[in-house]
């Protein structure tokens, strides 16, 4: 265990030196970082002698109910790769506390601390996601939270943390970073609001910083009312990202994907698009290249089945405006 803290960088902070113990059960090893509602630490089960995923409340949270509320996220998730918490309660500090099984990989938060991923392995990450999340929606589970530190990414694939945690505590629990803007309106987490956070998380991974920085507030405003600022070419990445993500991360839910599935497959067209097969980026207009005033665009519509159209409607919609209106 103590190799295996080493080797993701978690030494013992100040307060976890005392082999301090959660609930008289759970003895910290180590740190994972802080998140919006807590801390998620590393810890051995002294009971069953295994180690687990511990994630440790804000004593804000310990309300009316907190502890049946927590109780109810250990639900059967079948074949999902969701790590359902198997424990939760107060602590003798009066935190409310879930604990998971162990799987052995590293938050994806980390991970872009550490490293930019090439292309090919963010839209591996992203498809693996959303084909996830595509699976939970069909059973009318949200996770209602997504970002990059409830993501944990190991050698079968990731893994989702904290899915449902939202709800169970009432309230928004996830980065504002990631938040669809509905959310920051009030809104209830939904399965669009899902598609925004994980857009949101590829936009990261692709552009190295998340589409919008600053003060609380300054972050809010972005999602709600500012376009999200273009990436533009970044390493392998292809042109059509704009394209992808402006639609994914619209500011009204109805003008997104219609769900994470649909997002997938237009991933995947695009990923198709390098090997030739289609490509968006030959539509754009530029300064060697003019249309005619005959141009048929019905006909260039028709050359892309339905998956491909809805990312190509960004550039469809400037091709339009190229021949003013």
């Amino acid at each position: 265990m103590r190799r295996l803290l080493d080797a993701f960088g978690l030494g013992r902070t100040e307060k976890d030196s005392a082999a301090r113990v959660v609930a008289h059960r759970y003895r910290v090893m180590g740190s994972l970082g802080e998140c919006g509602v807590g801390e998620r630490l590393v810890a051995e089960d002294q009971v069953n002698e295994e180690q687990v995923l511990l994630l440790l409340l804000e004593p804000s949270f310990a309300g009316p109910r907190i502890k049946e509320r927590l109780a109810q996220l250990d639900v059967p998730y079948g074949d999902l790769r969701i790590l359902r918490p198997h424990d939760s309660g107060i602590d003798e500090l009066g935190r409310p506390y879930t604990v998971t099984r162990w799987v052995d990989g590293e938050l994806l938060s980390a991970a872009i601390e550490r490293e930019r991923m090439p292309w090919s392995e963010i839209c591996e990450l992203v498809e693996d996601l959303a084909d996830m999340l595509a699976a939970s929606h069909r059973r009318r589970l949200v996770h209602g939270s997504l970002e990059p530190g409830r993501i944990l990414v190991g050698k079968g694939g990731p893994w989702l943390l904290d899915f449902g945690l939202a709800r169970a505590l009432g309230r928004p629990t996830n980065d504002p970073a990631y938040m669809a803007p509905e959310l920051h309106n009030g809104c209830a987490p939904s399965p669009l609001a899902d598609l925004y956070s994980l857009a949101m998380i590829m936009y990261e991974l692709v552009a190295g910083a998340p589409a919008f920085t600053g003060t609380l507030d300054q972050i809010k405003a972005g999602h709600r009312s500012r376009p999200v600022p273009e990436i533009g070419r970044r390493g392998t990445a292809p042109a059509e990202i704009d394209a992808l993500l402006g639609i994914a991360l619209a500011k009204k839910p109805d003008e997104r994907f219609s769900d994470t599935l649909e997002f997938v497959e237009t991933i995947r067209g695009i990923q198709a698009s390098s090997s030739g097969v289609w490509s968006l980026s030959s539509l754009a207009p530029d300064s060697s290249s003019s249309l005619a005033p005959t141009t048929d665009l019905g006909a260039m519509l028709r050359t892309f089945s339905v998956v491909e159209l809805k990312a190509a409607r960004a550039l469809i919609d400037r091709l339009i405006e190229a021949r003013g209106g």
